[in-house]
């Protein structure tokens, strides 16, 4: 190791985990400070080797096991809509179209903040169960009419 790094800086030594249920961890310990959970959900980038945070300068490879955004809550109604609040402090429109249900996981479409590209953001736990209270089950899935758009969800 050379005698002029320091092993303080961002990084270094550091395995950063951003898990399925949208917890961060480094080095296997939960991040619990809400600046620095805000700071690397708002940094988070795609990369030739998968996922990676930037703050500044400063780069650091990130191991993300679902998806890089996660509906916090939910807002609104299925009268008039809802909009999601996610875990990098955005809160956006749902697009009901870009709903998707795996058996247990919902998931809609979010806009990358940085990048121009439609990222998956996981509905946690609160959010997915307050909106499966509107679903309706169908012949080959379930559906659900928001804003009077009827979306069907098949089972993917």
């Amino acid at each position: 190791m050379s005698a002029n790094l320091d092993p303080g800086l961002f990084g270094i030594y550091e395995d950063l985990i951003l898990t399925r249920n949208g917890v961060w961890l480094s080095n296997g310990e939960e991040i619990t400070h809400e600046r620095t959970i805000l700071a690397f959900s708002r940094n988070l980038h795609r990369c030739k080797e998968g996922f990676e945070i930037r703050l500044g300068n400063e780069k650091k490879n990130v191991h993300v096991e679902d998806t890089l955004y996660f509906v916090t809550r939910l807002e609104g109604d299925p009268l008039l809509g809802y909009t999601v609040a996610l875990n990098d402090g955005r809160t956006l429109e749902l697009d009901p179209e870009s709903l998707r249900y795996h058996r247990g996981r919902l998931t809609c479409k979010v806009p990358h903040p940085n990048e121009s590209t439609q990222e998956e953001a996981k509905f946690l736990t609160r959010a997915y169960y307050e909106i499966l209270n509107h679903l309706e089950k169908t012949a080959d899935g379930f559906s659900i009419t928001i804003d009077g758009r009827t979306v069907h969800l098949r089972e993917e």
